[in-house]
């Protein structure tokens, strides 16, 4: 017990009077890709959303997963889907540029932020592409507002979590949430660190990712990982009358590939496009054969994938 005392004193005497730590990059920094950010009120939150592509293109709208941004998990990708469609990317509540909200939501009203964003930009009949969290948000935007999604893209995503995983997951949410009250350091860091360690994300960027991992809070960040948390499509997701590709890395580390496939299975007349040997970086790790893929789909092209 004394020296856990020593710890926490120490601890508050760090952030108290120590400066915020940031690491030293070695290499010259530059962004990625400086597609501006403009705002649009949906009720009294805003939202950041980035558009690039042609006007006149069929839409593709990119929702992005828990604790990420738009820019963040969709620069590589984006780029290329730009080439033939509008491309339309959306920080959610909590994430990026976007409002930060503390209070309980849910991924519901995740998805109606987005369907409002869609009307006031005039876009409807678009592919929905949701990455990890994005994915369930595009589940029941679909759900919720037929009109507005003519295809559904899910990678790395899921339709609900296990009981004894959400469990766990929630108490690591607590856990984690109080660390970074505490110190003031947690997720931000962990992913800047394993996205930079693995490779997917150049050291030229590094300053970048690190700053656009940082546009969050505790707080909101666990109120987006509980709504995540109590999310469930499984009674309506059969329901869903809409074309859908599950994009699956097989080695995912985050959601389990056997996830993937029953929400694969869940639903009517679903495609499954596997990225062999990807884990859930794969916006990043696989950015070509992704954006392949959703751009095949989004097109209307067949994809000779099937659950298994």
């Amino acid at each position: 017990m004394k020296k856990v005392k020593t710890f926490l004193l120490w601890v508050a005497v760090w952030r108290l009077l120590a400066p915020p730590l940031r690491p030293r990059f070695g290499v010259k920094q530059e962004h990625p890709w400086a597609v501006p950010a403009r705002t649009l009120f949906v009720g009294d939150y805003e939202f950041a959303i980035r558009q690039v592509g042609p006007d006149d293109a069929p839409a593709v709208v990119m929702i992005h997963g828990l604790a990420g941004s738009s820019m963040a998990e969709w620069y590589k990708v984006a780029p290329v889907l730009a080439n033939h469609f509008k491309v339309v990317m959306i920080d959610h509540r909590s994430h990026g540029f976007s409002h930060l909200d503390r209070g309980r939501f849910e991924v519901e009203d995740l998805a109606d932020d987005t369907a409002a964003v869609m009307n006031q930009l005039g876009v409807e009949d678009a592919t929905i592409v949701g990455y990890s969290m994005g994915g369930t948000i595009a589940q029941a935007l679909a759900h919720r507002h037929p009109h507005l999604a003519a295809r559904l893209v899910l990678v790395a995503t899921m339709s609900h979590h296990p009981r004894a995983w959400r469990s766990a997951r929630i108490v690591g949410t607590v856990i984690a949430r109080g660390w970074e009250r505490l110190t003031g350091t947690g997720t931000p860091e962990v992913r800047s660190a394993y996205l930079l360690a693995v490779g997917v994300v150049e050291r030229e960027h590094a300053s970048w990712l690190w700053e656009e991992s940082h546009r969050r809070d505790p707080d909101a960040g666990a109120a987006a990982s509980f709504a995540l948390l109590r999310f469930d499509s499984r009674p309506w997701l059969p329901r869903l009358q809409l074309p859908a590709l599950v994009v699956i890395p097989t080695r995912d580390q985050l959601v389990p590939k056997s996830w993937q496939y029953d929400l694969a299975a869940r639903l009517p007349a679903a495609l499954i496009e596997e990225i062999e040997g990807g884990r859930h970086e794969i916006p990043w790790s696989h950015a070509d054969q992704l954006a392949a893929a959703i751009a095949k789909f989004a097109a209307g092209d067949t994809i000779d994938r099937s659950p298994t």
